[in-house]
């Protein structure tokens, strides 16, 4: 799947679940938990032991796309990719990277807070923009307020995502939006995984209503 592929696949199942555990074999445990709540997308972080093996083995599956966040330097981009990574995530404006993800045709989503940032970001030619902490910066009424002179521009969210606004941030648009780790893992620690994977459906079903409602509405246009 290439870069442009990925990227519009991303905006029709929307979650990311990102993956920032203390070893290995949790990481594994998490991102095994949440593929079978239904989430395709998985961004495994450099702070994960062994972040490469991690990336490899899920890359591996046929029903996930992997890829690697907390990216900060181009050797870390390039051994990502070399693992099997398909996007690459910064939680800051590491416009450097882009070039190299395009060399490999895979997706660059480099972080931002700010608008001198984002249409910085945007010029460097990344697939998504990440704001991040989205919560911290103003949430959907940020995104709201940076698409009046961006609109062209396509973001992803990262930071304070709950069941209570992943409605808003579908309603406006927002092509990717990131399951925190902290809370991913805490709930799986705290609920189990049977629990972990009924909670986490329910963000899943809350994006195919939005699709199946959106897709209705295109028809009634046309």
């Amino acid at each position: 799947m290439n870069r442009t592929e990925l990227t519009s696949n991303l905006y029709r199942h929307r979650l990311v679940a990102v993956v920032r555990s203390k070893t290995a074999e949790a990481a594994l445990e998490l991102a095994h938990a949440v593929g079978e709540a239904g989430i395709q997308f998985l961004e495994v972080t450099f702070s994960v032991p062994g972040a490469l093996d991690v990336i490899k083995e899920l890359a591996a599956r046929k029903d996930l796309r992997v890829g690697a966040g907390t990216v900060l330097a181009p050797q870390q981009a390039e051994r990502a990719i070399g693992a099997g990574a398909e996007f690459i995530v910064s939680p800051s404006l590491e416009i450097n990277l882009v070039g190299i993800c395009h060399a490999a045709n895979v997706a660059c989503f480099p972080g931002a807070a700010t608008p001198t940032e984002i249409i910085a970001a945007h010029r460097a030619r990344a697939d998504l923009v990440k704001i991040f902490p989205a919560d911290l910066v103003g949430g959907a009424y940020f995104i709201r307020q940076m698409q009046g002179p961006f609109p062209e521009i396509r973001f992803m969210v990262s930071g304070g995502v709950s069941l209570k606004n992943v409605a808003e941030y579908l309603e406006i648009g927002v092509t990717a939006i990131c399951l925190g780790s902290s809370y991913l893992g805490e709930l799986l620690e705290k609920a189990g995984k049977k629990a972990f994977v009924r909670e986490i459906r329910k963000f899943v079903n809350i994006v195919d209503k939005t699709h199946l409602q959106t897709t209705k509405f295109r028809k009634r246009q046309s």
